[in-house]
């Protein structure tokens, strides 16, 4: 018998299972198809099959396990601020650390990234934001030149006129007509370069190091003018007015100055605004941080002056020139004469023992004087005790007063201030002599310069350096020797830079009757006589020539004087100078003091 295609294990099923069990164990052996194989069955006798354990096993089918689901990370919305690459270096480079300093104070919602185009989305540039803007750094640039210079002021076509190339355009900004050469740094010619386009490759125009502008322009001088942020002024700089516009004005309307260069950020959307209205702005002339100090000569409201406030009435001496005074935040006023109830009417042959009617106060009033002078040599002439009633009627007005006083140790004291944001300090003394406050006595007077010796500088110079070093800003004033010529002496010039070297950085020749001339350096400015401010009777023409210095301070920093003259008419009244007038006597102090 032959069994074709039956696997050994169903084979030995067969012996013993019935044919329906055969099937089942079949089944369940799991057996594997192979080649067909012939069996050819022995002729020996059958036998007995041994049966064969069978174990069943009863699979339990596995469950697959659930797969934890992986969390889907909402995607973290992403900002792109683009700085324009034209801006000047050190814009840029604020602006990109602005940026990025954004980025890190952003919550968990907001990631912020520097863009690489236009199309990001907030844009910050220079241009202009009639479709609205942000307004981020502002940079005001000032056209200066070295301080010796006649010129005051230029204008804006004669400025583009030279930047595009016309080289004599700018010829009345030097004393001597020569084609002036434009100085500045690298970061300056980038913004202006934005302001007026690129300048023509025949303009005179060097780059120096922010660190050697004013030295290489005063080293090319009267040929040299600079432009730079307004921040940067000193004293050793005169501001030059652009298209009549005075940067020392604090009630200039600034947006109406051409050389500003506004950096914007433009955002695209709300939630953007939100966002760049978080970038800090900045800006380098901000009024509210720049004081203006005007600064005088003698006034003494007797004789010819005192004649014609009684015929002209009192405001008259000052109304030519008032808004020099009442535009600054501090005016000072060195009144050398005492008040005096029953002083006598003035006439034009007092002499030299005066006093002056308190009506008169009014016109100090008038200029809106804020703080007094002591340090005249007229305090006395009345007698001692109209002096002490005199500082009364100051006090009753909230006026402060300096180098003199009731007292010894009231006459040293200095007066000092915070005028928005800037610390300045009043100290004075009288050098000259007459109507001191000595230690000696009780009578009220000026403030002696030194303890043994008047002409010594012992009494005023340690608190001129304490006040330095505890960072205020020193005007020092000194009655000094009455000298009728412009220059200063010998003397002169080493006791008032004495003044300077000691911390202050402006000093202040309060004694001029005649008019004397100037000294700058880096530490401050000095003007030798300031002449006349309402005292018009004397006789020279430097006694009638006269100067209101305006002094500008600016963050903590003084930047320089902003001098304006006058010539004193009708024996009382300064009047404005002509352009001609005040050239000439420009050219003559600059002279006589060896510029």
């Amino acid at each position: 018998m032959q069994i074709v295609s039956m696997c050994p294990l169903a084979m030995r099923l067969a012996r013993v299972l019935t044919p329906c069990c055969i099937v089942i164990a079949v089944l369940a052996a799991g057996c594997q198809s192979t080649p067909p194989t012939t069996i050819v069955a022995d002729a020996g006798p059958t036998r007995a099959a041994t049966p064969l354990p069978i174990t069943v096993r009863v699979l339990t089918p596995t469950t697959e396990p659930t797969p934890t689901p992986i969390p889907t990370q909402t995607p973290v919305p992403v900002k792109t601020i683009w700085v324009a690459p034209e801006l000047p270096a050190n814009m840029h480079a604020a602006m990109v650390e602005d940026v990025k300093q954004l980025g890190q104070i952003q919550p968990g919602g907001i990631q912020v990234q520097l863009g690489t185009d236009e199309m990001s989305d907030i844009v910050i540039d220079t241009s202009d934001d009639a479709a609205g803007g942000i307004a981020l750094i502002t940079r005001t640039y000032a056209v200066a030149a070295p301080f010796p210079t006649i010129a005051d002021s230029i204008t804006l076509s004669a400025l583009t006129a030279y930047w595009q190339g016309d080289t004599t355009a700018l010829t009345s900004l030097t004393n001597d007509g020569s084609v002036p050469t434009l100085f500045m740094d690298a970061d300056t010619r980038a913004g202006l370069v934005l302001l007026l386009g690129e300048p023509s490759a025949s303009t005179p125009i060097q780059l120096v190091e922010t660190r050697d502008l004013i030295a290489t322009a005063w080293a090319t001088r009267p040929s040299s003018f600079a432009i730079l942020p307004f921040g940067q002024l000193e004293a050793r700089w005169k501001l030059i007015w652009l298209d009549g516009m005075n940067l020392f004005d604090k009630q200039l309307d600034a947006s109406t100055y051409p050389l500003t260069l506004h950096v914007r950020a433009h955002p695209r959307t709300s939630e953007d605004t939100n966002l760049a209205s978080q970038l800090p702005a900045s800006t380098d002339r901000d009024p509210t941080k720049l004081s203006i100090v005007a600064m005088t000569g003698v006034t003494a409201l007797v004789r010819g002056t005192a004649v014609q406030m009684e015929r002209k009435g009192i405001t008259y001496p000052a109304e030519k020139i008032r808004d020099w005074l009442v535009t600054a935040d501090v005016t000072h006023i060195s009144n050398e004469v005492s008040f005096w109830d029953d002083c006598p009417p003035p006439t034009f042959n007092d002499g030299t023992s005066m006093c002056s009617d308190p009506k008169y106060i009014e016109l100090l009033q008038y200029v809106g004087a804020d703080i007094i002078e002591l340090s005249g040599n007229h305090l006395w002439d009345k007698g001692t005790q109209h002096l002490s009633p005199t500082i009364k009627m100051y006090e009753d007005l909230g006026w402060p007063y300096f180098a003199g006083g009731r007292t010894y140790t009231e006459s040293l004291r200095p007066v000092t201030m915070t005028v928005d944001g800037n610390r300045i300090a009043f100290v004075g003394c009288n050098w000259f002599g007459a109507d001191w406050a000595t230690p000696t006595n009780e009578l009220p007077g000026s403030a002696l310069c030194g303890a043994d010796d008047p002409h010594n500088l012992d009494l005023i110079t340690p608190t001129i350096k304490a006040l330095a070093d505890d960072g205020y800003l020193v005007i020092a004033t000194l009655q000094y020797a009455e000298f009728y010529f412009y220059q200063p002496t010998a003397q002169q010039e080493s006791d008032f830079k004495a003044l300077r070297d000691a911390g202050a950085v402006v000093v202040n020749g309060s004694q001029g009757h005649h008019v004397q001339g100037f000294d700058v350096s880096a530490h401050g400015f000095i003007h030798y006589g300031t002449g006349n401010l309402f005292f018009g009777d004397q006789f020279e023409q430097g006694a009638h020539q006269m100067f209101v210095d305006r002094h500008a301070f600016y963050n903590g920093k003084y930047l320089g004087a902003d001098l304006r003259s006058a010539f004193i008419e009708d024996y009382s009244q300064p009047v404005p100078m002509t352009p001609e007038d005040r050239a000439k006597l420009l050219k003559t102090l600059f002279e006589a003091t060896g510029y």
